[in-house]
């Protein structure tokens, strides 16, 4: 119901409906739409955070970080009206917010964890973990909102592969490229782009 209907569109009453089950049997599992919201989001939040899971501990870097990014491409592709549902709901909803907010932490507090190893160990270049974990996530998170909910840009039949490629691509080089293997920057203006861009 709330894939179909979204957030405010949902009653209790169309959820008793759907499931064939009386107000009262509803009210013996649930306190109000809010928990019930909150539970549908619990599994399929766990389904993300496990095929997202962190596996940057074993192989190549860059194939650790595409296999978490595609199991969380994949779930959240399966799902996508969903999260659609969970960001109207969080601007209008605190409990809802709070949700949403611990859903975030959970995953960017474990990305701030990996980061903040690879960095004791040298293996990355110097960065705040916490932040370049809120920033990476954020990236990921809101490219699968707007391009397979939104469909901005326009979803192909390429598009879960090639969002894959790029993201793992930016997330790849935001951490392991150093700054300082790019020369002088910023490069000489060119002539035939607006401001030298």
């Amino acid at each position: 119901m709330f894939e179909e209907r979204g957030y405010q569109g949902t009653t209790v009453g169309a959820i008793t409906s759907r499931a064939a089950t009386a107000h009262g049997t509803f009210y013996l599992y649930f306190k109000n739409k809010e928990d019930v919201f909150g539970r549908v989001m619990a599994v399929v939040t766990e389904r993300l955070y496990e095929e997202a899971g962190a596996r940057w501990a074993r192989g190549h870097p860059r194939g650790a970080i595409e296999v978490s990014i595609r199991g969380f491409l994949g779930v959240f592709v399966e799902h996508g009206p969903l999260w659609r549902c969970l960001l109207e709901a969080t601007f209008t909803n605190r409990a809802v917010e709070r949700l949403w907010l611990d859903i975030r932490r959970r995953f960017t507090a474990r990305v701030a964890r990996n980061l903040e190893r690879l960095r004791s160990e040298g293996a990355i270049r110097p960065l705040d973990p916490v932040l370049a974990a809120h920033a990476l996530g954020s990236m990921v998170e809101w490219f699968a909102f707007t391009h397979f909910v939104l469909q901005e840009p326009p979803v192909t039949e390429d598009s879960y592969e090639a969002a894959v490629h790029q993201l793992t691509d930016l997330w790849f080089h935001a951490v392991y490229t150093d700054a300082t293997e790019l020369g002088d920057w910023p490069p000489p203006a060119c002539p035939d782009t607006p401001h030298g861009g």
